[in-house]
Formats: C-alpha cells, sequence, structure tokens
C-alpha cells in the first residue's frame, strides 16, 4: 500500500516537473490568450471601419479603441506582435483558436452571407463536398501564408457537373496593400484542367465556379487560399496583416437532367457575388497541361 501512494506521489511530482518546464510567454509580452482576445476583437472593429465607408480614419480610431479596452499602448501591441512572428508555433495556436471562434460566432448568428445556400440541396442536384475546416485565419508569414485542399471524385460526380467555391473574407490590416488570392482547378478524365482565380482586396462574399461543360467526368478537384506578401519597398514586415476566411463551401451542382435551371441557379450565385468584386482574371475556364497546376507560385 505504501509503495503505491509513494508511486502515485513520484507521479504526480513528474508531471508537476513537466508542467513547470513548458515554455512560456515572457512577462514584457502580451500573453497568448490576452493576444488571441485583442485580434478577435481587430476583426470585429475591421468589419466597423469597414461598415462605415472611412476605412482610413475610422480603422486607425477602433484599432485604438480596442488596445485601451485590454489596456495596452500601440508599443505594446507591435512588440508583442514581433515576438510571435518570430515565434510561429505559439503564433500558429492563436490562429487556430480564433477560426474557431469565428466559425462558431459565424454558427451561432445563422451564418452570413454564404448562407444563401443553405437551402440547396433537398432535390438531390446540389451537395456541398466541402469537408475542411470552414475558416482558415491567413498571415503573410510562411506556413501560415496558404491553404491548399484537395477532392478525389468519386461515384457521386457526374458528367457535366457545376463546381462552385463560396466563401466570406475579411482583413486585418495595419498598413500595407492587401492581396488575398483563390484558386479553383478541376481536372477531368482526359487529364486537361480548367481553372479560376480571384484576387481579393476588400472582404465580402465571393464565389468562383468551374463547369464540367464538355462532360468529360471530372477526376480531382484542387485549390487554395493564400495571402501574398507585399512588395512595397520600406514597408513594415512585423505590422499586423491577417485574412480571415469562413463559411467555406464547395457546392457541387448536377446538371444532367436539370440543367438549364442548375445553370440559372449558379449563373444567378455568380452575379450576385461579382457585384461586390470582379476577378482580375478572365471569367473564361481555358484548358491547361497537367504540369501547369504543380508549377511553383511566385510572389
Amino acid at each position: 500500500m505504501k509503495q503505491a501512494i509513494l508511486k502515485t506521489v513520484m507521479c504526480v511530482g513528474f508531471l508537476m516537473l513537466i508542467a513547470g518546464c513548458k515554455p512560456t510567454i515572457p512577462s514584457p509580452y502580451i500573453q497568448p490568450d490576452e493576444m488571441e482576445d485583442i485580434l478577435y476583437d481587430y476583426h470585429l472593429a475591421d468589419a466597423m471601419a469597414s461598415a462605415s465607408g472611412n476605412d482610413s480614419v475610422n480603422m486607425v480610431k477602433y484599432h485604438t479603441a480596442v488596445l485601451q479596452k485590454h489596456g495596452y499602448t500601440e508599443a505594446d501591441f507591435d512588440s508583442s506582435l514581433v515576438y510571435y512572428l518570430r515565434h510561429t508555433e505559439q503564433l500558429k495556436t492563436i490562429y487556430e483558436n480564433l477560426a474557431k471562434r469565428f466559425r462558431d460566432e459565424s454558427v451561432a448568428l445563422g451564418g452570413s452571407a454564404g448562407d444563401a445556400f443553405a437551402n440547396v440541396g433537398l432535390t438531390g442536384d446540389t451537395a456541398n463536398v466541402w469537408r475542411e475546416e470552414t475558416s482558415l485565419v491567413l498571415a503573410p508569414q510562411k506556413p501560415f501564408n496558404q491553404h491548399s485542399f484537395s477532392l478525389k471524385a468519386d461515384s457521386a460526380f457526374h458528367k457535366g457537373d457545376v463546381l462552385m467555391l463560396d466563401f466570406n473574407s475579411d482583413f486585418i490590416y495595419q498598413d500595407g496593400m492587401r492581396d488575398g488570392v483563390v484558386m479553383l482547378s478541376v481536372r477531368f478524365s482526359n487529364d486537361s484542367i480548367a481553372s479560376q482565380t480571384v484576387h481579393l482586396s476588400t472582404g465580402g462574399h465571393s464565389s468562383i465556379r468551374v463547369s464540367d461543360d464538355k462532360r468529360l467526368g471530372i477526376k480531382e478537384v484542387r485549390g487554395f487560399f493564400m495571402l501574398s506578401r507585399s512588395q512595397s519597398p520600406g514597408e513594415n514586415t512585423t505590422t499586423l496583416k491577417l485574412m480571415i476566411v469562413s463559411g467555406i463551401r464547395l457546392l457541387r451542382m448536377h446538371a444532367s437532367q436539370e440543367k438549364p435551371e442548375m445553370k440559372a441557379q449558379a449563373d444567378s450565385l455568380s452575379r450576385d457575388s461579382s457585384r461586390q468584386r470582379q476577378p482580375l482574371t478572365p471569367p473564361s475556364t481555358p484548358m491547361i497541361p497537367e504540369g501547369e497546376l504543380n508549377k511553383p507560385m511566385t510572389r
């Protein structure tokens, strides 16, 4: 009995020792929980500034109010941000927590603009085939600047299908040019590829689509969300730059029996999105060689 108690005490002591050795954030810097709360409020402040119609002026006021709310100065925030940018694992944890909070907020509010598709698919002709996280937080620093996805087609995909990537985006920027990039690519049965790319510089609701117009059959769907690093000379690389993507859906729409209706539905949804943002690439879906998709991206 005494030996069992002794072993238990030793185990507890060992666990306490491990916990005591866990890396902590130096006291001069904002601690992770507080940093997460500040970044969360920054997101709300950024949305308020965008809605006010005077981003450049109100954004500074709202961001200052956020720091005052949490009891920190701009110097405190900037020095802490530099620390986190140099300790990417801790920053990654904060990003993951933020993505969950943004996702939970969207669900609690009944969703946002992307929920126009909430009732789509009751007939079985349309389905949301997205199986990854529905919210992402991207920063210009690697490896947090890009999220890639890939989906193998199965028997649920039909010839002539239309694929639409639908999402909401928001930016939290202290300075610099905003350049988010989203790409959707489809590999067909003959290994030809069609793709669409859109550049984002403001928050809002967007959707891009690729159609199997030649009814070849779809083998694979790929794509990525990316936040490009600004190349502006002299720009501060330690200021806050985030792109939040939420409400992500990848809609697969059959067009075999109800092709006119499905096409009209997709056209209507694309027009709604294009009113808010026009892609910088032509709206066609050119066929490109397989090797082009796998070339390294340049910034």
